[in-house]
């Protein structure tokens, strides 16, 4: 596993045939000007992302909650063929997070894609993780979705 460091806040690992991207490949999947660190591998088609939010006063009252609600909303309106699967809570960085796992239709190769976006708060900024695979390789990314999000750890 390689590592890297995250906002001078987390330190994360990802897996050694990962590449990161660079800033003009994450415009290519990401909208939004969002400090953001991702990582591919274009061979098994995954993809893992962090960012954070600007970091405003109005962020220490709204909830994880709420934002996972806006961001769903984006998503429905954006993606092609959108479909919620599931959701639940858990720990991300020693912080609550709620993580929401859906399907949609990749509109520049129109190929079924699982995804998971987890959200959790710190201070006066939100962070979000999106995990992307194959909707047929949904199972097998489960599990390194899953070690992808329990390495944030506190930078000493």
């Amino acid at each position: 596993m390689k590592t890297a460091t995250f906002n001078n806040l987390i330190r994360l690992s990802y897996p050694d045939d990962f590449v990161e991207l660079s800033i003009e490949e994450n415009e290519k999947y990401f909208s939004g000007d969002l400090l953001r660190l991702s990582f591919q591998n274009k061979d098994k088609h995954i993809l893992l992302s962090v960012s954070k939010s600007k970091d405003s006063f109005i962020n220490r009252i709204l909830s994880v909650a709420s934002i996972v609600a806006g961001s769903l909303s984006t998503l429905e309106n954006n993606l092609k063929e959108y479909k919620h699967l599931e959701e639940y809570e858990s720990e991300v960085f020693d912080r609550a997070s709620i993580t929401e796992c859906f399907s949609y239709m990749a509109s520049d190769e129109n190929v079924k894609q699982y995804a998971e976006m987890t959200v959790f708060k710190e201070k006066k900024a939100f962070y979000i993780i999106y995990c992307i695979s194959r909707f047929e390789d949904k199972e097998e990314s489960k599990k390194l979705f899953k070690e992808f999000k329990e390495s944030f750890t506190d930078i000493d």
